[in-house]
């Protein structure tokens, strides 16, 4: 029993359940990245073996994008958020060849899966598929409602901040993209849109059941500060990335230095990110709904620091600042716990009854 009254597995287990128990996030996190360097490393060596796979100069990344241009031009609706899970369904359909690349953003969630199912069994992972309802515990309608609409509300402010920014001080250069990226001036573009970067992100949708759903618990059960957890993992989740800047440096699209100032840069931003989710995370009780939202904004408001919508040309430090001051703002409003010690109480007052204790609970 646990200080908890609570029976959970012993982390003496033999073998490789035993190995995962004694280190839930190293297994996870471990995985998680293997999946990724496997998927780029495919990458690569298509683009060694057949760079003329599609006519001169055109191997299979190249395709892809010319591809992406012309659903841009066919379907606008779908591609107003271009980074929805439906557009790269899509794309996969039209080039198989791309299509391990789904599992790329999928890859945390099936790590968290995958280290459930052999480190605890089936009840672990069932409690882990919970965390895809939109509230757990004692949350009551009321409570989810408005937590939701505070949380849309913070959205609203990102957006109105990034406009607000942008036309103090850098003359406005980027209102006119950004207008048009997130739909601001049309009701129809801005329903895709929104719908799309919200609900059916591709990392937001696909990564969070992994970062916010199954790692956010078991560093917080590790460390026992909620804030140093939320640091911790905004930087894994950031440096996890890593593997998709290979092809770029191998093509000489970014030098080395470049990537160094952008990856700095991009810590900064997922730190930032990282703590306005776990807040919300935390206060539904552990749903990753809040997380998924927030991820969605996260890379739709990326893409309004493009210039001429060239995703390469984004300009990293605005919005790794607008989302140091979002961390911590978060930090100053919520204080060092980040609700954590609200979602004990959601769970039997002590956390008793949190289900992430199947799995992140030390003994």
């Amino acid at each position: 029993m646990n200080r908890f009254g609570k029976t959970v597995m012993r982390r003496d287990a033999p073998g490789l359940a035993g190995w995962i128990r004694r280190h839930p996030f190293a297994s996870f996190y471990t995985l998680a990245v293997a999946f990724a360097i496997v998927l780029w490393s495919y990458l690569v060596v298509m683009e060694v073996l057949a760079p003329n796979m599609y006519g001169p100069g055109v191997g299979v990344f190249a395709k892809f994008q010319a591809n992406m241009a012309g659903l841009q031009q066919t379907a606008p609706l779908l591609m107003q958020h271009r980074d929805s899970i439906l557009v790269y369904l899509t794309l996969y359909a039209m080039l198989p060849l791309a299509a391990p690349f789904f599992f790329f953003p999928f890859a945390p969630t099936a790590s968290a899966l995958i280290i459930t199912a052999l480190g605890y069994g089936a009840p672990t992972v069932k409690a882990l598929l919970g965390a895809y309802l939109p509230v757990r515990g004692a949350v009551g309608v009321r409570q989810a409602l408005r937590l939701y609409g505070v949380l849309l509300l913070v959205l609203v402010s990102l957006v109105a901040g990034s406009l607000l920014y942008d036309s103090l001080f850098n003359a406005a250069q980027r209102v006119p993209h950004m207008v048009e990226l997130w739909g601001l001036s049309n009701l129809q573009l801005f329903a895709a849109g929104w719908t799309l970067a919200l609900l059916t992100n591709q990392g937001g949708l696909l990564e969070e059941l992994g970062w916010r759903g199954y790692a956010w618990p078991v560093l917080v059960r590790k460390f026992g500060q909620p804030l140093q957890a939320a640091v911790l993992l905004g930087v894994a989740w950031a440096l996890w990335h890593l593997p998709r800047e290979v092809v770029p440096i191998l093509t000489g699209k970014i030098t080395l230095l470049k990537l160094l100032q952008e990856q700095a840069q991009f810590i900064v931003a997922c730190v930032g990110m990282t703590l306005l989710a776990v807040v919300f995370v935390n206060l539904s009780g552990g749903s990753v709904w809040p997380a998924i939202l927030v991820h969605g904004c996260f890379n739709f408001l990326y893409g309004g620091f493009a210039a001429g919508g060239s995703a390469r040309a984004i300009d990293s430090l605005e919005p790794a600042l607008l989302w140091a001051l979002v961390g911590l703002v978060t930090v100053l409003l919520a204080g060092r716990d980040l609700g954590w010690q609200r979602r004990m109480q959601i769970h039997g007052g002590d956390g008793r009854s949190d289900p992430a204790n199947q799995w992140a609970l030390r003994t």
